[in-house]
């Protein structure tokens, strides 16, 4: 799935393709497309803004909607020249919007809708947590995820970091990388990190994501350059299951966790599960 990072270089490229420009073609595959009147609505439009909050992106424009995706696990954005080949077969082209210069399409995102912009503030989406890249976070940010967390004290830290409602952009590498960083095993329950531990997690958080974000990738962000040349994969955990621990050689362990069962990778030798005194 497509990370809080990777879906804001997205909304860049997509701003840079669309932003102040004319719809002059919109298509779509989708059934609910023709039955809301989406080229109707889209076509002629000028888009004013591209952006993104966590791994939710929207396309606002100036006659009133709002288009919004998520990529799950396997959807895309592409942006193409008029007259360039697509990367990717037409058949699985969820939307496509086309300017006078380039032609934008969504692959097989299968979440996918036009919405009132108005009415944006009854959208699921404005329960997101705060976003590590939005040009607002801060300590006040911080203040709303720890809140965020205290309702929800029986859930492990490595489900609290995939609750987009707690805070919007993590998932499975990320977490898996910023717990190791941290030295917090993912099974701890969120209500027993210290101050100084939701401190420090917050600090490497919103590190890990900036930096993924301005390197475009996690390959220049969890390790050394003298481990980057040497380790195939992409960190210390993500991806390591039973191999030794870079630091330590203790085999990493893969869990499931949450309803979802998704992956959690780490080292019980360098996260051990113990729990912070209580606060």
């Amino acid at each position: 799935m497509p990370e809080g990072p990777h879906i804001r270089n997205t909304a860049d490229d997509l701003r840079a393709a669309l932003l102040d420009r004319y719809i002059e073609h919109c298509k779509s595959r989708l059934k609910k497309s023709e039955i809301e009147g989406w080229r109707e609505k889209i076509e002629g439009s000028r888009v004013v803004a591209v952006r993104s909050h966590g791994k939710n992106l929207f396309i606002d424009f100036e006659s009133g909607w709002t288009l919004y995706s998520h990529m799950m696990m396997w959807g895309s954005w592409h942006v193409h020249r008029l007259d360039e080949e697509w990367h990717k077969e037409e058949s699985r082209a969820r939307v496509v919007l086309q300017t006078a210069e380039a032609v934008v399409v969504l692959f097989s995102a299968p979440v996918c809708e036009l919405l009132r912009s108005d009415e944006l503030s009854n959208h699921r989406t404005a329960e997101l947590g705060p976003d590590f890249l939005a040009d607002t976070f801060g300590v006040d940010s911080q203040h709303e995820i720890r809140r965020r967390l205290a309702l929800h004290p029986q859930e492990s830290i490595g489900e609290a970091l995939l609750n987009q409602n707690v805070m919007a952009g993590i998932g499975n590498i990320l977490k898996s990388e910023i717990l190791f960083a941290v030295k917090i095993n993912p099974l701890r329950l969120s209500s027993s990190l210290t101050e100084q531990e939701f401190e420090r997690l917050m600090e490497v958080a919103t590190d890990f994501m900036r930096r993924s974000y301005e390197t475009h990738g996690f390959k220049k962000v969890f390790l050394p350059p003298d481990l980057q040349e040497k380790v195939t994969g992409l960190g210390y955990v993500y991806g390591r299951s039973r191999r030794p621990c870079l630091v330590c050689d203790t085999p990493i362990v893969m869990v499931r966790q949450g309803k979802t069962n998704r992956k959690t990778f780490y080292c019980p030798h360098c996260q051990p599960e113990k729990s912070g005194p209580e606060r």
